[in-house]
């Protein structure tokens, strides 16, 4: 995997990262909306106390700020909301922002592939190109639904406790995944 700092396809063309001999054939990207409800309804669900205790608190020290008596409340006042804000922002981040990035998540991820590589670029926090060579031993899947996924890599890696963990790589929720998997196969092959 290459993964180098990436300019949005608006302004930058995928020809500028292929070496030479690769053509594109298929270029996308998510579909727009949410495609995983469990996981977004249990990260809203996990966020529900941080919000609650961080609206519990600021409110608690903005209540010893407009209703102070003396410098003492004045101060546990402030201590209070301040204390308050990682609290509403996790809260925040994980109730609302887990499906605002739901439903927006197409518009940051764009996806290649081209006759030697996979290219998935996205542009959220920061830009990024992460490049997969396909190789002809690696596992493929397609999976369908209402979108499909096509997964052309599999990593195996350990983490910090010593447990084995397992990424599938490859394009999430696009509505061409016989198309590309096809393509994907034919690269295997040595077809294109």
């Amino acid at each position: 995997m290459i993964t180098r700092f990436f300019q949005p396809p608006e302004r930058d063309r995928w020809d500028d990262y292929f070496e030479p001999g690769e053509v594109l054939l298929w270029q996308g990207a998510p579909e727009p909306g949410p495609h995983t409800y469990i996981g977004t309804i249990a990260i809203s669900i996990f966020g529900i106390p941080f919000l609650i205790a961080g609206l519990t608190t600021a409110s608690m020290g903005l209540g010893y700020v407009f209703g102070m008596n003396g410098l003492a409340d004045l101060g546990l006042g402030l201590f209070l909301t301040a204390f308050s804000v990682p609290f509403l922002g996790a809260g925040a981040a994980m109730t609302i922002g887990s499906w605002l990035y739901a439903f927006n998540a197409h518009k940051f991820t764009r996806y290649a592939l081209t006759n030697k590589r996979a290219y998935l670029a996205t542009s959220f926090f920061r830009h990024s190109l992460a490049t997969y060579v396909i190789a002809a031993d690696d596992v493929v899947t397609l999976t369908q639904g209402q979108t499909d996924s096509v997964h052309f890599k599999t990593i195996h890696d350990r983490d910090s406790d010593g447990d084995r963990t397992t990424q599938k790589i490859g394009f999430d929720n696009i509505k061409e995944g016989q198309e590309v998997y096809a393509l994907i196969r034919q690269i295997q092959r040595g077809l294109t």
